[in-house]
C-alpha cells in the first residue's frame, strides 16, 4: 500500500463526556501511537492498556482510540504516530523478494520521516536565506536570560541586568514587590498580619474584624460636636454683661463684655486649649487685671477711656496667658 497522507498527529478538545476519538491516519502497530493529555499546567503521557485502548492497527484508513476516562473541558488530547526507529526487515541473499514485505518496510520509513517532520515543525529554525551555522544552545542557568553573544554568532546565558532588563516579578530593592499575588506583595513590602488582613478586607465588617474593632457609635461621635465647634470655631460671640466674670461658663472663643461698674478681669475656666479673645467695652469703668493670668510683664494697663479693650488669652496645658492687650479707639 502507499502512504498518501502527510498527517501524523491529531488534536481533540475534551468535553467531560466523549471518550472515543478517531485516528485519521494509518499506524502499523499499537506501539506506534502516543497519547498525551495537555492542560495549562503541563502534559501527561497516557499509558496503553491502562489509560486507553486502540483498534485499527494496519488499517489504511486509520483506527479508534478509547480512553478509560473522558478528557475534561480544560484538557486537550493529542494523538500522534511515533514509530520506533528500527529496521526490522531481514533480506536474505538469493531469497525471494516479497513485494508486501518490502513495501511495509518503505511504509515504516515514510512514517518515521513524517514523525521527524512533525517534530521539526515545532522547532525554531533560521530562514531559508540565512547563512548562520554552528549555533549551539547553552545549558539553562537560574536567573539568566538566553541572548546573542557580543559577536552575534552564537547564543549565551546573559545576566538580565547587563541587558538593561529586569526579571518579573520585580524585586523589592528594584522598586517592585517581588511577588505574583497581592497577598505575597503585601508580605514582601513589610505588612504585618494585621496590615495584610486589613488591606485584603472586602468590606467594613471584615476590616473591623481584622483590627478587632467595633462598629462606630453615632451617639458617641456626635455627642459633643456642637459644643466643640461653638467653643473653638464659633461664628457668633458670647455676650457677657455685668461687673464680674466670676462663675462664667465660656462657650465661644470670642466674648463681648460690657462693663456696668468698675470690674476685675477674673481668671475663668476655658473648655479647650486654644486662643480666646475678649472684646471689652469699659464705658468709662476701670478694669483691673487678675493675678490668675500670666503675661510677659510688658502689657499696657486697660484704659477706661478706650472704646474697646481687646484682650487675647491663650490656654495651654492648664496655663492661662494673656498674649496681648490693646486699648482700641483711644
Amino acid at each position: 500500500m502507499t502512504i498518501s497522507s502527510t498527517d501524523s498527529k491529531t488534536i481533540y478538545a475534551g468535553n467531560d463526556s466523549t471518550a472515543s476519538f478517531a485516528i485519521p491516519f494509518m499506524f502499523l502497530r499499537d506501539e506506534d501511537i502516543e497519547l498525551v493529555l495537555s492542560t495549562g499546567q503541563g502534559e501527561r503521557t497516557q499509558t496503553p492498556g491502562t489509560d486507553y485502548t486502540l483498534t485499527g492497527a494496519g488499517d489504511s484508513t486509520g483506527g479508534l482510540c478509547t480512553l478509560t476516562v473522558p478528557p475534561a473541558r480544560d484538557e486537550v488530547l493529542v494523538i500522534r504516530r511515533n514509530p520506533s526507529m528500527v529496521q526490522e526487515v531481514d533480506y536474505v541473499e538469493n531469497d525471494a523478494f516479497p513485494a508486501a514485505t518490502h513495501e511495509a518496510a518503505l511504509d515504516k520509513l515514510t512514517m518515521i520521516c513524517q514523525a521527524l517532520s512533525e517534530r521539526l515543525d515545532r522547532t525554531i529554525t533560521f530562514r531559508i536565506s540565512s547563512a548562520v551555522t554552528g549555533v549551539s544552545l547553552p545549558d539553562p542557568e537560574p536567573g539568566r536570560s538566553l541572548a546573542w553573544n557580543a559577536a552575534g554568532d552564537d547564543l549565551a546565558n546573559m545576566d538580565i541586568a547587563s541587558l538593561d532588563g529586569v526579571l518579573l516579578p520585580l524585586a523589592v530593592d528594584q522598586g517592585g514587590t517581588g511577588a505574583q499575588t497581592a497577598l505575597q506583595a503585601l508580605v514582601n513590602l513589610g505588612f504585618g498580619p494585621t496590615g495584610v488582613a486589613l488591606a485584603t478586607s472586602l468590606d467594613p465588617a471584615q476590616a473591623r474584624a481584622a483590627m478587632d474593632a467595633q462598629p462606630a457609635d453615632p451617639a458617641t461621635l456626635t455627642a459633643h460636636t456642637p459644643d466643640l465647634l461653638q467653643a473653638v470655631f464659633g461664628d457668633e460671640a458670647q455676650i457677657v454683661t455685668g461687673p464680674a466674670l466670676t462663675g462664667l461658663t465660656v462657650t465661644r472663643n470670642h466674648l463681648v463684655w460690657t462693663l456696668t461698674a468698675d470690674s476685675t478681669f477674673d481668671a475663668v475656666d476655658f473648655p479647650y486649649d486654644g486662643a480666646y479673645v475678649f472684646h471689652i467695652h469699659p464705658d468709662g469703668h476701670t478694669l483691673l487685671m487678675s493675678a490668675g493670668y500670666t503675661s510677659d510683664g510688658f502689657l499696657p494697663d486697660p484704659d477706661p477711656a478706650a472704646g474697646e479693650i481687646r484682650i487675647a488669652v491663650e490656654r495651654f496645658s492648664g496655663r492661662r496667658t494673656i498674649i496681648s492687650l490693646q486699648n482700641m479707639g483711644v
